[in-house]
This record gives C-alpha cells, structure tokens and sequence, in this order.
C-alpha cells in the first residue's frame, strides 16, 4: 500500500507539472491567434478576399494533413521545457527508490520524534538570518547541521524524507514560488539534495571528521539546485550577463557563508558524538 501511494503520489505531482506546461503553450498559442486577427482586419477589401479564397484551398490541404498528425494536446506534451520532464523524472525515481527499500528502512517513534525534532531546531535557527540577500537567500548560524547530522546517522532515505519535509515547511513561512518546477527545486528538491553529505559516511576519514565533511557535501547538493533554479527561472535578474554564470556567482555569496559556519560548528569537539545518539538504536 505504501508503495502504490509513493508511485501514485509521483504521478500526480508530474501531472501537475506537465499542466501547468501545457497551459503556458496553449496561452502562447493563444496570443499567436490573435495578433493573426489583428493583421487580418487590417488588410484592404480587395485583398481579403483573394486571401480568403487562398485559405480556404489551403484549409482543404491542411485538414487533409492534419488527419494524419498527432493530435494537438500530444505535440504541447512533448513541447513541454525539459526542466519539467528533469523533475518529473526525479519525482518517480525518488517515488520508486523509497517504495523498493521501504521494508528495509523501518521508521520507529524515536526515529520519527528525532527526524522531528532536527527539522525544528533546523527551523528555529533559519529564523535567525544572519545575513539576507535582495533576490532570496540567507546567512544562518549552522540552520544545516540538524539535518545534516540526521542524515549522516540515518541514511539517505530517512535523511531525504527529513529533507524534503523540512522544505516544505521553509515554503509554508517563506514562500516564493513563480512556477510549480520552481517550487520543487527550490524547496523540497533542495533540502533533499543534501543527502549528498551521506557520502561521508563511507569515506576513509576519521570519525571526527566526518561530519564536517558531510556538511560541505550537503552544501553542494543544495547549491547545484539552487544554480538550478536561478538560472532557469530567475534568468532576468542577470541582465546581459550568462544566466548560468551568474546562478553560481549570486547563490555561492550567501550558501558558500552559510555553509561554512555550519562547518565550522561541526568543527566542535565532540559535536559527532551526537551523530552517533540519533543513529543509535533502541
């Protein structure tokens, strides 16, 4: 049952997607239309009328093609941008990874009341901005290292649930949402990426030090969704610069900061021990 409400939950979430893609073509074709209307009115009477008996020979051949064409709402599905299709991708795979291994990652009420309790303190520190940027984005003391630290003692499976659901609570309180592939990269797609510190755990390094180094790798997922969504949906705000270029100068001003400070408290003696409490089991 789980599985199929993944899978079916993915599914919509692409439908959505995929919609509100297909209601940006139709607008499109919409406009295209009526700036036709406008020229035609403004032709002379005499030429209206040898326009006329063109189109209607040429709508005798086109409604003799058009049988044989797909059908209209397929060829706005396939025009549909390829970040929509990334993310529809992404949603299913997630959908389908977490359905597979649901029986060998259990959730228990001390893994759930302390993934809750990471994602509040996550919370409660975000609150104290540091530092803010113009377009979005802010400096934190170490708003990362909860889930970090969640991650790192439970696996990346748990780590992207806690992600995800710590996004969504960000677009709850703080939301900006101009697109709904927006919404997904910059808010739960985002947090969730930060499963990459889970890479840590495996490396051949002190223990100590893993925990900082998972903090530098978490930054990394959360920074390539964020060059993601700034040069895709936020590409006016660079003028005549590359929109790419200037994705990865304007969210490494504040993500590279904020990701140091939750390094350096990582840093802390001792701090790792507290990894290893919330992966302790009963």
């Amino acid at each position: 049952m789980k599985r199929l409400f993944a899978l079916l939950l993915a599914l919509v979430m692409g439908a959505v997607l995929v919609s509100a893609a297909l209601a940006e073509t139709t607008e499109t074709a919409a406009e295209a239309v009526a700036e036709a209307a406008e020229t035609a009115d403004a032709a002379e009477t005499v030429e209206e009328t040898a326009e006329t008996a063109e189109a209607a020979a040429g709508a005798a051949e086109e409604t003799a093609e058009a049988a044989a064409e797909p059908s209209p709402v397929f060829k706005k599905l396939f025009e549909a941008p390829w970040y929509t299709w990334a993310v529809v991708a992404a949603l299913i795979a997630a959908a389908i990874v977490l359905a597979v291994s649901g029986r060998k990652v259990k959730w228990d009420s001390r893994r759930l009341s302390i993934g809750a309790m990471c994602i509040a303190i996550a919370f409660v520190l975000g609150c104290i901005r540091l530092f803010r940027m113009p377009q979005g984005g802010s400096i934190t003391p170490a708003a990362m290292l909860p889930l970090v630290m969640f991650m790192l003692a439970c696996g990346p499976l748990q780590g992207f649930v806690v992600g995800c659901a710590f996004g969504l609570l960000q677009l709850i309180t703080d939301p900006y949402v101009i697109h709904p592939v927006q919404l997904l990269v910059d808010y739960p797609l985002a947090y969730g990426a930060m499963i990459l510190g889970c890479i840590a755990a495996v490396l051949p390094i002190k223990k100590p030090w893993k925990l900082p180094v998972a903090v530098l790798l978490a930054g990394v997922g959360r920074y390539a969704m964020a060059v993601l969504s700034g040069a895709v949906f936020f590409a006016e705000y660079a003028g005549e610069q590359n929109a790419w270029i200037y994705s990865l100068g304007y969210n490494i001003s504040y993500l590279g900061p904020d990701t140091l400070v939750c390094a350096v408290v990582a840093c802390i003696p001792g701090m790792h021990r507290l990894v290893d409490m919330i992966g302790k089991k009963r």
